[in-house]
Parts: C-alpha cells; sequence; structure tokens
C-alpha cells in the first residue's frame, strides 16, 4: 500500500494543503471548525469520500458563505501543483470588479501566505504582476471583466471582448454570474478548447428565477446540506423546510429543530450534502447554501427578515439570506395569467378589417396581428414564427395590416427594405433604457422609440388586466403564453453613480421573442385612425366591435 506524506496528501487535495498551511484569510485562519459544509467543495469528494463526478459546478447562494474564497484557493492550489498548466480563467462581471478584487483580496492573501502561496507568485517578465493578470509557477491566472464590448458581425449584434482572446486555460471561474452578459459563457468556455481538464465553475447570489445561477442551478443534482438529529437519528435540511424549522428559545435567539423530534441540529454536528437529481451528477454537481447553514447568523434574524423585510425588501432576504431567486408576481406573469386571455375563438387565417401588427426579428420572426377594440382593449387574431420578410409580406396582405411596428435589430438593413417596399404605416422600433420622454413616433426617419421598461410595462398590463383576448388555447397559443412570461422586471444599481433603474430581464429557455412582438403590436395599435397612402387599396370594411385603427 503506497503511504502518503502530509506533502503528497497537500498536492493532492487543497482542503488538506490549506489546513496543513494554515492559510491565512481575511476571516482569520483557514478552517473547517464552523465551515464543515466547505470541506466537500474544498476536497472533491463527497460524504463516503468518493470523487465527484462532474467537472462542472455550481453554487447558488446567499452572502458570508466563503464560496469565493473556496474556488480562489482552489484555483492557486491547481496552479501552484500544475494541475492547471494552461492557467486559470476568473471572470467578473466588470473590471472595476477585477481591480477591487485584486486589491483587496487577492494582494493581501499573498501577503499573509508568503510561504504557501506568495513564493510561488512571480513577479518578474513584462506585466505578469498587475491585477488583471499574475504568473503562479508555471501557469498564470487571467482575472478579467466580462462585459462584452467590441461589434464583430454586420446585422447579427454578436460582440467580442478581446479581454477573452488569446487565452487557454484548464478553468474558467464565472463569479457573480447573474451581473454578466449570458453570451460571455459560450466565449469563456471556448478557451478550454485545448484542455483535457476543462473545469468550470458558476458562482452567483440569485436574482430572478429560470436566469443565470438558477438556470444553471436546474441543470445540476441540486444538493442541499442535511444534518443529523442525535436525538432521533433522522435527517433534516434547513433550507427546505425553512420556516417551519425555525424555533426560539427563551431569550428569543432561534436554532433550526429537527423536523421529526423537535430538537436543535446545528451545523457543527453531522452534515452531508445530498443531490436531489442524482441523475444529473456527471452534468453538473451544484449546491445551494443560505444562512441558515452559517454559524455567525442567528435563524431568528433570518426568520425575522424574512416575516418583516428590511425596508420591505422581501426580494434580499430571497436572494441574500436564503440563497432563492425572487420575482414579486407585478414584475412577472405566469403562464396562467396569460392564459386566462383566451377567448372561445380560433385563431383566424384572414381578417377583412383593419389589423395592427408587430414583429420581433431574429433568424426566426416572431409576428403578432391583430385589433384594437377599445381605447385600451386589444384582441389577438393570428400569431405566427415565420422564416423571411417575404412571409411577413404574405401576412400583412392576408390581414389587411395598416400599421406595423417591427425590430429595427438585428436585421436593420432588411427591416428597412421591408419599410420602403410596403404599402403601409411601418416604424422601425427603437428601445431606449433611459428615455423620460414617452413613446416618440418620426415620420421623417420611420423610427419610434419607447422606454424599453416602459413599453413592456404596457405589455405586462394589459395581460394583468385582462385588456387583451388571445384566440382560443392551442400549440402556438401556449407558445406565445411561455414566451410571454419569459422575462422579468428587476431594479439594478449602478456601482459607479449608485443610480438605480427598473430593467427588464430575459429568463428560462426559447426567448422572449412574443413577448415583445405583442408589445410592438400595441404601439402599432396605439395611434388614431391611419391614413394610408399607396399600393395597396384601403378597405373600410370593418367586423362591428372592432374600432378602426
Amino acid at each position: 500500500m503506497t503511504k502518503f506524506t502530509p506533502a503528497d496528501l497537500a498536492a493532492l487535495d487543497a482542503g488538506y494543503w490549506a489546513v496543513l498551511n494554515r492559510l491565512r484569510l481575511q476571516s482569520g485562519e483557514f478552517s473547517f471548525r464552523d465551515h464543515g459544509y466547505q470541506r466537500e467543495w474544498m476536497t472533491g469528494m463527497d460524504a463516503k469520500r468518493e470523487p465527484l463526478q462532474s467537472r462542472a459546478m455550481c453554487y447558488m447562494k446567499a452572502t458570508q458563505g466563503g464560496v469565493s474564497e473556496t474556488e480562489i484557493l482552489k484555483s492557486l492550489h491547481g496552479l501552484i501543483y500544475g494541475r492547471y498548466r494552461q492557467g486559470v480563467l476568473y471572470l467578473f462581471p466588470t473590471a472595476d470588479d477585477v481591480s477591487e478584487f485584486s486589491k483587496a483580496r487577492f494582494n493581501p492573501l499573498i501577503e499573509a501566505n508568503r510561504q504557501a502561496i506568495g513564493r510561488f507568485v512571480k513577479t518578474g517578465g513584462k506585466g505578469t504582476d498587475t491585477a488583471s493578470l499574475k504568473k503562479i509557477g508555471k501557469s498564470f491566472l487571467y482575472l478579467r471583466g466580462t462585459r462584452l464590448t467590441q461589434q464583430i458581425g454586420v446585422g447579427d449584434g454578436e460582440k467580442e471582448s478581446t479581454k477573452l482572446r488569446g487565452i487557454s486555460v484548464d478553468r474558467v471561474v464565472f463569479d457573480e454570474l447573474d451581473l454578466m452578459d449570458e453570451d460571455v459563457i459560450a466565449k469563456a468556455k471556448g478557451r478550454m478548447g485545448a484542455s483535457s481538464v476543462k473545469e468550470e465553475i458558476y458562482i452567483s447570489n440569485p436574482t430572478l428565477p429560470d436566469y443565470g445561477i438558477d438556470k444553471v442551478w436546474q441543470m445540476s443534482d441540486q444538493r442541499h446540506l442535511w444534518r443529523l438529529c442525535e436525538a432521533c437519528g433522522k435527517w433534516t435540511c434547513a433550507e427546505l423546510s425553512f420556516p417551519k424549522c425555525v424555533k426560539l428559545t427563551t431569550k428569543q435567539t432561534g436554532y433550526v429543530a429537527c423536523d421529526h423530534c423537535g430538537r436543535e441540529v446545528t451545523i457543527q454536528g453531522k452534515c452531508e450534502w445530498v443531490p436531489a437529481e442524482s441523475k444529473n451528477s456527471r452534468d453538473m454537481t451544484g449546491y445551494r447554501w443560505s444562512q441558515l447553514s452559517s454559524a455567525f447568523n442567528d435563524p431568528a434574524d433570518v426568520l425575522d427578515d424574512f416575516e418583516n423585510p428590511p425596508q420591505h425588501n422581501l426580494a434580499d432576504v430571497y436572494r441574500l439570506r436564503l440563497g432563492l431567486p425572487y420575482v414579486a408576481a407585478e414584475d412577472k406573469l405566469a403562464v396562467n395569467v396569460v392564459m386566462a386571455c383566451c377567448g372561445q375563438d380560433l385563431m383566424l387565417s384572414q381578417h377583412p378589417g383593419q389589423c395592427a401588427m408587430g414583429v420581433d426579428v431574429g433568424k426566426v420572426k416572431h409576428v403578432v396581428i391583430g385589433v384594437r377594440t377599445d381605447l385600451e382593449r386589444y384582441r389577438i387574431v393570428h400569431l405566427a414564427r415565420v422564416e423571411s420578410f417575404t412571409d411577413i409580406h404574405d401576412l400583412a396582405k392576408r390581414f389587411n395590416v395598416k400599421s406595423a411596428v417591427i425590430d429595427a435589430r438585428p436585421y436593420e438593413d432588411e427591416a428597412r427594405e421591408f419599410q420602403r417596399a410596403e404599402p403601409y404605416r411601418i416604424f422601425l422600433s427603437e428601445y431606449s433604457e433611459l428615455s423620460v420622454l414617452g413613446t416618440q413616433f418620426n415620420p421623417d426617419t420611420g423610427i419610434v422609440r419607447a422606454n424599453r421598461t416602459e413599453a413592456l410595462d404596457a405589455s405586462h398590463r394589459v395581460i394583468a388586466q385582462k385588456s387583451l383576448i388571445i384566440p382560443r388555447q392551442g400549440r402556438e397559443v401556449d407558445e406565445f403564453a411561455r414566451q410571454c412570461c419569459n422575462c422579468a422586471k428587476v431594479l439594478e444599481t449602478n456601482k459607479r453613480s449608485g443610480t438605480s433603474i427598473y430593467r427588464y430581464r430575459s429568463l428560462g429557455t426559447g426567448g422572449d421573442h412574443y413577448r415583445h412582438a405583442l408589445t410592438y403590436f400595441l404601439l402599432a395599435a396605439s395611434g388614431a385612425r391611419i391614413a394610408v397612402g399607396g399600393g395597396r387599396e384601403r378597405s373600410d370594411k370593418v367586423i362591428s366591435d372592432y374600432a378602426v385603427i
């Protein structure tokens, strides 16, 4: 039997290495005491001392769990001992985050651990000891922001980052995934094309359901921390049984109680990470951690914040204390709310009245055609996904479209050509995040500019208030409803300026194209009676309960 020395074990196990070298962190000396939940993260071994099966890992977490420290230590360990010979790419949302992390956390970590870490950090060589690049042993640690600014395509809107070019690595860490451009994931993973290691790590406080880290988490084996009750021998998961599991003492402090016998189960006792979706274990190992599993947070405080949210901000309690995504009902549509707008009529294949049309443009064009039945009431008569502008032309002719709003991007040249060729009024839409002037139609340029949040608020409102009638439920209506729910409004704060603004984010899979097509339809139908010039003969034939657009 091979006998391993402490040095051998340190080379194989990042957790053993950290304990053996008594690494000093900002919070004190590294230890698994009070942080037993980190053992599996650091060692890569489950409770049975079996290696984790997946090279991919995600953490959907509350704040102050030590996840970022864990992953930077694992990255340093792998660089020092030659596991990551091509290097490690550690990603942050912005370049400012890179600089802040490097100065406030990485440099002090080196300084406090000169023997275990600092002696491997090479300060010689051009540009190898900067905020964004460190040579560690024979490999490099790249610290990069993920903002994509370089336009590389014509018409397709694709962007690239020069900071991610020319890098080959064995490991990529996405720290605060929910604040990153989604397109960066594939681009960063492409930096591991020549690696046989290929480790990808996703870390974030969650924001919205089906977005960012929650979207990744759903593809993982979804591990929660279970605690063994010494009194009855059964297991309890605080995260899954909250708030029922939190009990109060006579001193009004709190503890997590066993689901079965009510005795206290502590984080210092026997705990195990247990996957809820074992079938995904080979693809992604996923951890959800909350402050209920912190030795430094009173469960009573977490419960009090949940029942009485500070500043009435329940979202932050969910995201930052419980490690759960959250969206208020008023900020995201639900499928059943959209389906409540279904009428009894089948989807029409043509229409004699004067219709309005909204088109979201992509490789597939999503089309919403309908009429305005009253001042703030609308009826959808047709939904379609088509391949070309020729298909849109045919639909417009069949439905006697008199007004349309079409997405100007990403194929602006084609949209402009279509606009010029059609005989009815068409405006190309350009969303603005910051406009405070409301919706502006410019007949000279053929452009309509609308505040993106306000425009999507309007399409939310007509559905939530049942001011919209859609065709009877069917396959296309089901897809329309799903996509209408694939975005949600969230308050974002600019770190540099401190200003806050509400923005809609796309969620889930399959996109929110129909939601935007509906929003464009509402813009197209919002005006008074339209005077149409050119080409097509105007029809004054209108079904009786439809208002003339």
